[in-house]
């Protein structure tokens, strides 16, 4: 069932259920039909979890500049730059935008 209703689904709708499924496409489509949604990339926020990620290893002692710049696919430089730098005073910012309140 699932693919024959995939398959009569327009353009980026049959992506989506590709992705996510076809129950929650059409959860998707009963909250949203008809409207414009915007899907963010959020780049800056998933930069700042890696940037904390990469200062709490090292901080642990357990990782150096260079197993971090392996582990994360980043140049030393670019790993000491994240460690040079503050901890990130926008996350917990960006976090609360997704709390339940």
């Amino acid at each position: 069932m699932s693919n024959d209703v995939i398959d009569r689904l327009p353009g980026d709708l049959r992506e989506v259920a590709e992705i996510i499924g076809v129950d929650n496409t059409m959860a998707l489509v009963d909250r949203f039909g008809g409207t414009y949604i915007r899907v963010p990339k959020c780049e800056g926020l998933l930069r700042s979890i890696r940037d904390n990620k990469i200062r709490k290893l090292y901080d642990s002692g357990r990782h150096d500049v260079r197993a971090l710049a392996l582990k994360f696919r980043l140049t030393d430089r670019t790993v000491s730059e994240i460690l040079k730098g503050s901890e990130d005073k926008m996350l917990p910012q960006l976090l609360s935008l997704f709390d339940k309140r």
